[in-house]
């Protein structure tokens, strides 16, 4: 049974374009390949961070609405993570 989940994650902010679409196709990659399905997907842009992270003081935010399998969680952000583009990502299940 699938549950909805909301993803936030921030992308470095010094990639161009091009690779941003990148990353995020390659994450709507790993929610595909995982049986899930996005329902919502929204850019908030660029944004300045509250703190500094791995020396980027802005960084692109991208959320997303998705359908995943309870047993995929922990390998997509396990890809989440090990990703070198993707600075931060929080990823919590939306109330029914």
């Amino acid at each position: 049974m699938k549950r909805s989940y909301e993803i936030t994650y921030i992308v470095t902010p010094n990639l161009g374009e091009e690779d941003q679409k990148a990353v995020e196709d390659r994450v709507v990659g790993w929610i595909d390949s995982a049986g899930g399905e996005i329902k919502n997907s929204s850019h908030w842009g660029r944004r300045r961070l509250a703190y500094p992270i791995a020396q980027n003081r802005e960084g692109y935010y991208i959320f997303l609405e998705a359908d995943l399998e309870p047993d995929q969680v922990g390998e997509f952000e396990r890809r989440m993570a090990i990703d070198v583009n993707i600075i931060r990502h929080l990823l919590v299940r939306a109330e029914e």
